[in-house]
Order: structure tokens, then sequence, then C-alpha cells
């Protein structure tokens, strides 16, 4: 039985990453969905790494100012795909409903972890008649009490968890969509590749090459700031018409090492999945997805359809509506919209 509108709690969802947190609300209305609020600043260097909270008591006075000032008091939180493992496991004569107790007696098998020391959720893979495949992610406990600890010492109460990857196939996969996509996630520091398949994460994998390499090899190369060197990686992007000043050429090297490993795992799906396919879709989001030319570049190298992902397919906006937030800044936005939109589905609590 949901609960009705009118009793459901503001949940914000918060998305945090070495650099940077994004905060986003969506309330339910009739049916439909709308953005209540969002914003985004930085996180100074040193405080995370690679996804683990190294200063705590500096990312709690930060998140601390934030709370207080929106009066938030519950979020859903995403944890950080570096710190993660996703396996696919096959289980042999079992039903569905033990499948929980199945792997927690199989953890040490399938995660280099103590069983104690592992946090896990899983969904189902496919089901046939003599095995069920079962999609398992598990985090180290201790990275998921740090995230829960921050914020419940900075004055809000975590209601709800999942690691980011779900929490961006769930906004940009449509949901209509059950075929084999590649997400690819260009962020600052990092980029994360993985794949969907059936509407559930198959693989996944972290690249340490982001957009701030590229500021650092175009100030480098052409002996100007970095804040310059992001102003024209912007203006001209990755189109070797329009880079009248070098950039292209800066660039070429950093953004094919990132075609190279994701052609790699393409390769890899399309001889290790069960039905020896490539990937369809490709889809781009993240702080650099917007990248001039990059999603053109790559199309023309994979063969496969290449776009940046809307992180909106899956919200129903009333008629008309029109969010305050501008597309060109929302797929910055994608792992708090499909945050949001797994809290509404499962747990009906915004």
């Amino acid at each position: 039985m949901r609960i009705p509108n009118f009793l459901k709690f503001p949940v914000y969802s918060f998305d945090l990453s070495d650099r940077s947190y994004k905060y986003l609300l969506l309330k339910e209305a009739k049916g439909r969905v709308l953005v209540r609020d969002f914003g985004e600043g930085e996180i100074q260097p040193g405080i995370m790494v690679k996804g683990e909270i190294i200063k705590p008591d500096l990312l709690i006075a930060l998140l601390k100012g934030i709370i207080s000032k929106k009066k938030i008091k519950y979020v859903a939180l995403a944890l950080p795909e570096e710190k993660g493992f996703l396996r696919t496991v096959r289980l042999t004569g079992i039903k569905e409903e033990e499948i929980g107790q199945a792997l927690e007696l199989q953890l040490e098998e399938h995660i280099p972890l103590p069983a104690a020391e592992v946090a896990f959720n899983y969904s189902l893979g496919g089901k046939e008649k003599d095995h069920i495949d079962v999609i398992l992610e598990a985090f180290p406990k201790t990275i998921v009490e740090s995230y829960l600890d921050v914020f419940y010492r900075a004055g809000a109460l975590p209601i709800y968890i999942e690691s980011e990857l779900n929490a961006s196939k769930s906004s940009i996969i449509p949901a209509d969509f059950k075929k084999a996509a590649m997400l690819i996630d260009f962020g600052r520091m990092r980029t994360s590749v993985s794949i969907v398949e059936g509407g559930a994460l198959r693989f996944a994998t972290t690249i340490p090459i982001g957009g701030q390499a590229l500021d650092e090899i175009i100030a480098k190369t052409l002996n100007v700031s970095l804040a310059r060197a992001g102003e024209l990686k912007v203006e001209n992007g990755f189109l070797k018409k329009k880079s009248e000043e070098g950039v292209f050429e800066a660039i070429v090297p950093i953004v094919s090492a990132i075609k190279e490993e994701a052609q790699k795992y393409i390769d890899y799906w399309q001889t290790h999945s069960e039905k020896r396919e490539a990937p369809e879709r490709v889809y781009l989001y993240g702080g650099e997805a917007n990248l001039l030319g990059f999603p053109e570049y790559l199309m023309g190298e994979f063969g496969i359809e290449v776009s940046v992902a809307d992180p909106w397919v899956n919200v129903i906006f009333p008629g008309k509506y029109l969010p305050a937030i501008e597309w060109k800044d929302s797929i910055r936005y994608t792992t708090p919209v499909g945050l949001s939109l797994n809290a509404i589905k499962k747990e009906g609590i915004l």
C-alpha cells in the first residue's frame, strides 16, 4: 500500500565525488514529478579520495551548512562505484525467497573480503528451469557506515542508499529498453564504464582518466592557465576543424585512451556474454559528457549508436512543465535523478 503524497517526507538525494557534491529534491504531485530543489558545489582536494571519505570532519562541516540552510531532514545516498563489487552469480536448486540466504553463505567465494565486513544487495538477472542468475552488488561495510555517519552527524537522517551505478542506469536507460547498453560516465577525475542488459547491471569498471586530465594537457601544451584550458576545452571540444588553438591535437591521446578502454570492454562483452552481441547503444553522462564532438567520435569508432544521455527519460513531468535546471546542466544530475526515482518506486518515501 503506497503512502499518500501528503504524508511523504521530502527526501534529498545526494551524490558525492572526490571534487564535487550534488543534491536534488523531486516531489510527486498527482502522478507526476516536480523538481523542487537542486544544487551543487566543490569539495576541496583530499577530503575524499577515490570515493573514500578521508577527512570526515571537513566533509561534515560542508554538509552541515547545506543541510542547515535547506532544512533537510531526510536523505538518499549513492555509494561510489570505485569501492563496490559487481558479480553475476549462478545459483542452482534454490527458490527465489532463498536467494539472500544463499548469497550470504557464498559471499567470500565472490567478494575478496570476510562476509562479516560486507554489505550486499542483489537483483535477478535471469531465471531458468535449473538455475537462477543473480546480480550481486556489494560494498565494504566501512564505506557504507562512513557515508551514513557523515550525514547523520551533519544533521540529516539517511533513509535510502544504493550504488551510484544502479541509480544512474535507472535514470538514463529507458524503462522499455531491455537490450544491452554501455554507460560511460565521463567525470572530472575518472571515467566509469558499465554494461546494462535487461535493466540490470552486468559489468562495471573505472578508468582513472577524467576531464581534469584534459585541462592539464591543454594547459601544458598551450602554456595557459588551468582556468583558460578549461575554457578552451569547452569552446573547442573534440572538433578538429573548429580547433584553432591546438586543443584537438593536445587532447587526442587522452580521448583516444578512453575510447580504447571502452572498446576493450565492448569486445569483451561481445565474446563473453550469453548472446554474444555487442551493446546496442552507448549512453554518455557525467560532467564532461558535453565535450563537443565526443559522441560523434565514439560513434565513428565503435560503429554503435552513441548519444548524450537524457537523465529525465523516465521522469513523468506535468504537461508543459519545464524544470528550472537547464538541459546542459541536468546531465550532471544523472545519479541524483535515478536515486530519487528508485526511492520513489521502491520505498514510496518521497
